[in-house]
């Protein structure tokens, strides 16, 4: 029979201590199938470890499938053996029984890789939305699955009364959290016209958190882009990556969680998208890592990482590498006033047909430009400086694109487009192409 003293045992008897740090880097992974017997779990925690990650959340929302857990024990077993961390983020959308996650808790919190926090150093379990589940039923759930031995870090977007953080966490739900994780503010909501990231609302719910000794923890994200299930919505790209780095680098908060790892359906992955672990067929279509490959963004996140845990701003992002220079350029497929088959998704007006680039140069180098080229055409030049660099390039044509990082007369890098842009398209795709600095 399960108990109290168990859950304590269990804890105690972890062989290392995983202590989330004062600035801890995550990103967000849907758990998805994945074949015993291969290296992928082990491939997706190296990749990740060598962006500076510090672990992943691992989205649950299957928690009895078996092919959710043998994927979980698959990374865990591999993590287990690297100072690489794992922690569980149940989703209520999937699985709204919070119950139905206490027999996984249980298995895998007294793990050495499973990351905790805290004075107390407890087990971290965030979650995506609260449910229906009010404060009173969270703190009966920590005593039943884990006898209280919790640091619970939900996300709380859908919370009542989450809007005025401030009363929010003088009341119950104040003495229910150790802390919140942010996931709306990491995109604007969208609309009929291009606008930009904001922080003021991470910067209200932070300040609401430590006045009552609480944590947050920041979303960054890409983009949002979704065309299946029923659902079919853009929520801007553009430059919202390095304008959410830009934000957070000034905030300085807690924690920071990356969405997403691999979330292939809402097109925010960076990192590895496994055949086993991605069966829908429509998704297919607009994100995998043959025709819409993300990993041109990472070297920019790891460097955003390094910055973030050394509390550097903006300018004291650096290539995290021996160049000189390091970055991306993304841009979509086709013209948004063309036409495409079927609907457009919501809040396609609010994109900007743009060549939007972002570099991170190094200490020192001032001599260095970054020129966009556009069907064939120069459509903008820009002076770089060191540390973070990034614009959205109008005048986009039809053709090729390419931006090229010149000194002098010489071209240093250049990222070239592995996909012409066209003033039609047969899917109404706004998933970005990502083609990193070479």
């Amino acid at each position: 029979m399960f108990s109290f003293r168990s859950v304590a045992a269990l804890l105690a008897s972890a062989l290392h201590v995983s202590s989330a740090n004062a600035r801890g880097f995550y990103a967000h992974y849907m758990v998805g199938g994945i074949i015993e017997g291969t290296d992928h779990a082990a491939r997706d925690i190296d990749d990740a470890s060598a962006l500076g990650f510090d672990a992943f959340a691992l989205n649950i929302g299957a928690p009895d499938a078996d092919w959710a857990t043998g994927a979980i024990k698959q990374l865990f077993d591999y993590a287990d053996n690297t100072d690489f961390k794992l922690f569980f983020s149940v989703d209520f959308y999937q699985e709204s029984n919070i119950d139905a996650y206490n027999k996984l808790l249980q298995d895998y919190v007294g793990r050495p890789s499973y990351l905790r926090a805290g004075d107390d150093n407890y087990p971290v379990v965030s979650s995506f939305s609260v449910g229906e589940h009010d404060p009173a039923r969270f703190r009966k759930w920590k005593w039943e699955s884990l006898g209280d031995q919790m640091y619970l870090l939900p996300n709380a977007d859908n919370a009542p009364g989450y809007s005025n953080p401030g009363s929010w966490f003088q009341g119950d739900w104040g003495n229910t959290v150790d802390g919140v994780f942010g996931w709306e503010t990491a995109w604007p909501w969208g609309g009929n016209q291009p606008e930009n990231v904001s922080s003021g609302f991470d910067t209200e719910v932070l300040n609401a958190a430590h006045s009552q000794g609480k944590t947050y923890m920041a979303p960054l994200s890409p983009l949002q882009f979704k065309d299946c299930c029923g659902q079919k919505n853009y929520r801007i790209g553009e430059v919202n990556l390095p304008q959410r780095m830009a934000q957070l680098l000034t905030l300085s908060p807690d924690f920071v969680e990356f969405i997403t790892w691999n979330d292939a359906g809402e097109s925010h992955y960076i990192g590895n998208i496994w055949s086993e672990s991605q069966v829908n067929e429509d998704i297919k279509k607009y994100a995998n890592n043959e025709d819409w490959p993300h990993f041109g963004w990472q070297p920019l996140i790891a460097s955003f990482g390094n910055a973030y845990k050394h509390g550097h701003g903006p300018d004291g992002m650096r290539p995290q590498s021996d160049d000189e220079v390091i970055g991306a350029m993304w841009y979509r497929t086709f013209l948004s006033s063309g036409s495409c088959n079927g609907n457009k998704p919501a809040n396609w007006k609010s994109a900007v047909d743009a060549v939007n680039w972002a570099l991170v140069v190094d200490q020192g180098v001032t001599d260095f430009k970054v020129r966009v080229s556009s069907g064939g055409q120069i459509i903008s030049e820009t002076k770089l400086s060191p540390g973070l660099n990034y614009a959205a390039s109008a005048g986009v044509r039809q053709g090729a694109q390419k931006i090229e990082v010149v000194r002098g007369n010489t071209v240093v890098k250049v990222a070239k487009s592995a996909k012409q842009v066209t003033d039609g398209s047969e899917h109404c795709f706004y998933n970005f192409q990502v083609a990193g600095l070479e």
